[in-house]
């Protein structure tokens, strides 16, 4: 099956495709310790995108991780590859744009100048349980210690 490029989503089924998408993305950050993460549905207050992703890593190495990560598992589960991929060598803002889903990985410093959720204050931020469980858990879990993110 051909790798394909994410498609422009249209209210109704796109618009539920695009939350799912979401969704995972900001699961697959949590996989790799990002911390901070939301979802929010931007796609009221702009053509940009249906849903921004905004997660937040210790050090540009696991910004670029985190990042990583997440191309890679759409690309194998879902056959999905970004449009565009910004930041990736800087790694204090890597942005992957899936089209109707735009995912912001910020080291921690740089997301807090930038302040997009403060930006967007207007979007609704999605609710989801089991996302919210996944990051205590990945953040409360054993082993890999904070220390072991930096540059």
């Amino acid at each position: 099956m051909p790798l394909k490029k994410t498609q422009p989503s249209i209210q109704g089924p796109g618009e539920l495709a695009a939350k799912k998408k979401a969704l995972r993305c900001a699961k697959l950050a949590i996989e790799k310790k990002a911390y901070g993460t939301m979802v929010l549905n931007v796609g009221t207050l702009s053509s940009i995108a249906e849903y921004f992703v905004i997660c937040s890593g210790r050090s540009t190495r696991q910004t670029r991780a985190i990042s990583d990560h997440i191309k890679a598992a759409l690309k194998e589960k879902e056959r999905q590859i970004p449009l565009g991929v910004e930041g990736t060598q800087e790694g204090v803002w890597i942005l992957l744009d899936y089209d109707d889903v735009v995912v912001h990985v910020f080291y921690e410093p740089t997301r807090a100048h930038y302040a997009l959720e403060t930006i967007w204050s207007d979007a609704p931020v999605v609710r989801d349980r089991a996302l919210a469980k996944a990051e205590r858990e990945a953040l409360s879990a054993k082993g890999e210690e904070e220390t072991d993110w930096e540059d």
